[in-house]
């Protein structure tokens, strides 16, 4: 909520749920929140809902590098035009393509 300065009843509101409830989360005093109000959190912060059951302890915590992975699939599992995901795949294999160019001239020339 800090990184979007979004209050508690910002929350409220992009998660359709009551402020109560949001209040009672963030305090504690909710021990098992239901999966419709972890759902609700997720599509307003537009994360995996996989994240919000990590933080709320429901789920284990992952390595860094797998968040990164889930949130990952996530962002392209929402592209569905045949075109733009097309367009994904040629800008990530444009992107490895220019690391590993990266990589060996780095280590042609002794860097």
């Amino acid at each position: 909520m800090d990184k979007r300065e979004w209050s508690q009843a910002d929350l409220a509101r992009y998660a359709n749920l009551n402020r109560a409830v949001i209040n009672k989360l963030l305090n504690g005093q909710a021990t098992m929140p239901r999966p419709s109000t972890l759902d609700a959190i997720a599509r307003a912060f537009k994360i995996p809902v996989e994240k919000i059951y990590r933080i709320a302890g429901l789920l284990p915590s992952i390595p860094e590098n797998e968040d990164f992975t889930e949130e990952a699939l996530h962002l392209l599992n929402q592209i569905q035009d045949p075109k733009h995901r097309s367009t994904i795949l040629l800008l990530i294999k444009a992107l490895i393509a220019e690391e590993e160019e990266q990589n060996r001239n780095r280590v042609g020339s002794g860097g």
